[in-house]
């Protein structure tokens, strides 16, 4: 009997509930969908099938068992994935059917990509990502470990995250911007050119907001 759980559940852990369960429908790739959350009351206000089976900090690997870390803050997958994967857990992805990836893209472990999200030709995704709903990564993208897509965002061809940058919901990067470790790009901003390491930048064209 192989099993999913989902680290996080909050709205991430449940879009990502959802498209796991789209997932099986059409790939037939578990037999049971449940949580990880220290909250074990997070899903109390929610209608869904799938329910909390135990703590993330608790959470001792068994056979048969895949993880998909679905929570929305880089700086938490940075810290929490390597603990699982020290633990021994085993990392899945969860691509939605409606996702359209290239034959010749590259998608690492524990890689969430969301409904009609497109990955082009020769784009890499490095391992606990999040690409969320409608998406665009163009051609020979480069998505670092661990950064989170907000939904409708475009990431043009030769473009760059590296690892542990955030994108808000419709940033967009054109062709050959690089956008370095662990900064943050506010919803709706137009990257013209390169951001440095632990900046935000927000606005159209995207200007620097706050600078370590």
């Amino acid at each position: 009997m192989k099993k999913l759980l989902i680290v996080g559940a909050g709205g991430l852990g449940r879009e990502t509930y959802q498209w796991a369960v789209d997932q099986e429908k059409a790939e037939k790739r578990w037999d049971a969908i449940g949580f990880l959350d220290d909250n074990l009351h997070a899903l109390d206000n929610y209608k869904l099938s799938a329910e909390i089976v135990g703590t993330v900090k608790d959470y001792e690997p068994k056979a048969g068992e895949e993880v998909i870390c679905a929570i929305g803050d880089a700086e938490i997958i940075a810290g929490l994935c390597p603990v699982l994967v020290d633990k021994g857990a085993v990392f899945t992805t969860v691509v939605h059917p409606t996702a359209l990836l290239a034959d010749t893209c590259d998608i690492g472990k524990g890689v969430i990509v969301g409904p009609y999200a497109i990955i082009s030709t020769d784009a890499k995704i490095a391992d606990f990502s999040v690409v969320n709903s409608y998406v665009s990564v163009g051609h020979d993208v480069s998505v670092g470990k661990g950064c989170v897509i907000s939904g409708f965002s475009d990431l043009m061809g030769f473009s760059a995250l590296e690892e542990g940058v955030f994108l808000g919901g419709g940033a967009r990067l054109l062709p050959s911007v690089r956008v370095a470790a662990n900064a943050r790009v506010g919803a709706g901003s137009i990257v013209l050119k390169n951001v440095k390491a632990n900046t935000t930048v927000f606005g159209n064209p995207a200007k620097t907001i706050s600078a370590p």
